[in-house]
């Protein structure tokens, strides 16, 4: 080995080893509440509520199994999961990006140059006319002494961090949102049985009515009555039509199905009561664990802190080695000779002194931008909090007006039956009758209606809690494309349908 070359690789080798120093700016460490201002439990919890860890598949729960698979077809075919899992594949393509940034850059270069000089540029004896052939391979590397790349890898990760969160997340909404929309439709379809019912017990009552006018018994008046009454029920039944078709859109949309296309399945006939195991919240320390929302903000915390450092190494001088071997000659024959190989090899230092207060700003700039990220950090715990406390209390409300609506239809429904006896039978008036049956039709429909927002409130439990995604951990689960390692093929057949 020459002299120059060991004058070359003798500082490199200590650049070399000086790349493995810590990276400038700031570490990263995940922040912590103060004990004071997190709870350590969810307080004191209404019934049906308990501690545990949160249920997975908490839609089995319901024991519908209508309800399991528009679930699981969801979370395969849905396409905001499928737009979610191809943001998460773009971030772990610019992370591979960011590693990049490690090795050498270069490759083969090729180039041929034919230049004429003037002739104050030609020295004397020489010919004006010159051809120039060059094959080399070209290579530079960034020698990592103050951490720029190493920065923006671990940016780059903790951003990928944070869209496989999201992904995770969009995967919970969807499970929250298909059961959401599946209990809606039982209840509209619930209301149209009501009306239906409703509807038929007032025909007869109008028949009745009828006859009793023909017999001098009843009045005009009483016949009209009981003939707007019925009108009153089936005016109802375009709007919950209307609504029960939208609800079925919303589910093949869900579903990533052609609304005109998509029949929902039956539905499992079942008691208007809500048989549920106690429901299990676990704490607020596994609700911070467990929250996408609150994992993305983490992650996006981590990204924002460790671009402090990107720009910090800015302040600093950037070491490259840069080398080439190859030929250089005057003529394509001559490219095979001994005498046009050519090689270089050495470090080159580039340090932008007079850009120091451009690097500052930006330094400024991304410190700002960090703390903005820990402050939303703590607002998204806040308001899973808050979530969480507020789905707890909806459905305590729910089920206690469900209990109270099935006391209220079970009085109604006797006094109507009540009414009718005794109009029948010749006590009373007509009017006792309407308002008795009117009061019936407004309760049942009052309760089919409690009994979905209680359905409801179940769901809104869970989706606070940011259960749902992790079901399609496990191998055996029928749901592919939707663990939080996202079918990447699924998800492009679902981009690139017609």
């Amino acid at each position: 080995m020459s002299v120059s070359y060991q004058a070359v690789l003798v500082p490199l080798t200590t650049l070399m080893l000086l790349a493995g120093c810590a990276a400038v700016g700031p570490d990263y460490a995940a922040p912590s509440l103060p004990a004071s201002q997190f709870p350590a439990s969810f307080g004191e919890l209404s019934a049906g509520l308990g501690p545990g860890n949160v249920e997975v598949q908490w839609w089995r729960a319901f024991d519908e199994p209508a309800l399991t698979g528009l679930v699981q077809r969801a979370l395969a075919a849905n396409h905001d999961i499928a737009i979610a899992a191809m943001r998460l594949e773009e971030a772990k393509a610019m992370l591979r990006e960011s590693r990049q940034g490690f090795m050498p850059r270069g490759g083969p270069a090729l180039s041929y140059e034919n230049r004429r000089w003037s002739e104050v540029e030609t020295p004397a004896g020489q010919s004006r006319q010159n051809e120039t052939w060059r094959g080399a391979v070209d290579a530079s590397w960034e020698i990592d002494l103050f951490g720029r790349v190493r920065r923006s890898v671990e940016a780059a990760r903790a951003q990928a961090g944070s869209r496989e969160a999201l992904l995770r997340g969009v995967q919970a909404s969807v499970a929250a949102e298909v059961a959401a929309t599946w209990f809606e439709l039982r209840g509209i379809e619930a209301e149209l049985a009501v009306a239906g019912d409703i509807s038929q017990s007032q025909r007869e009552s109008l028949g009745m009515v009828e006859r009793l006018v023909n017999a001098g018994a009843a009045t005009e008046f009483d016949r009209l009555r009981a003939e707007a009454l019925l009108r009153s029920v089936e005016v109802t039944v375009p709007e919950l039509e209307r609504r029960r078709g939208a609800s079925i859109n919303a589910l093949a949309i869900l579903l990533g199905e052609p609304p005109q296309m998509f029949k929902p399945p039956a539905a499992k006939a079942g008691d208007q009561a809500l048989a549920l195991r106690t429901i299990a919240v676990g704490d607020p320390a596994a609700l911070l664990s467990r929250r996408s929302d609150i994992a993305a903000a983490e992650r996006s915390l981590a990204a924002a802190t460790a671009r402090i450092g990107v720009e910090t190494a800015g302040l600093y001088p950037e070491v490259q080695v840069q080398g080439s071997i190859g030929v250089v000659t005057g003529s394509l024959d001559g490219m095979s000779g001994a005498g046009a190989l050519s090689s270089f090899i050495g470090p080159m230092i580039r340090w932008s002194l007079l850009d120091t207060g451009r690097v500052r700003a930006r330094i400024a700039a991304s410190e700002a931008r960090s703390k903005e990220a820990l402050i939303v950090y703590d607002q998204t715990v806040l308001r899973a909090l808050q979530e969480t406390d507020d789905a707890f209390k909806a459905n305590d409300a729910a089920g206690n007006t469900f209990g109270l609506r099935l006391l209220e239809s079970a009085a109604n429904r006797e006094a109507a039956r009540l009414a009718r006896a005794r109009f029948s039978e010749g006590e009373g008036v007509y009017l006792d009758v309407l308002e008795a049956e009117r009061a019936d039709y407004v309760s049942r429909r009052a309760l089919t209606v409690a009994r979905t927002r209680q359905r409801l409130a179940v769901v809104g439990i869970y989706k606070a809690l940011g259960g749902g995604w992790e079901i399609c951990a496990q191998a055996q689960q029928d749901c592919d494309g939707a663990d939080a390692t996202p079918d990447v093929s699924l998800a492009k057949q679902m981009i690139q349908k017609p």
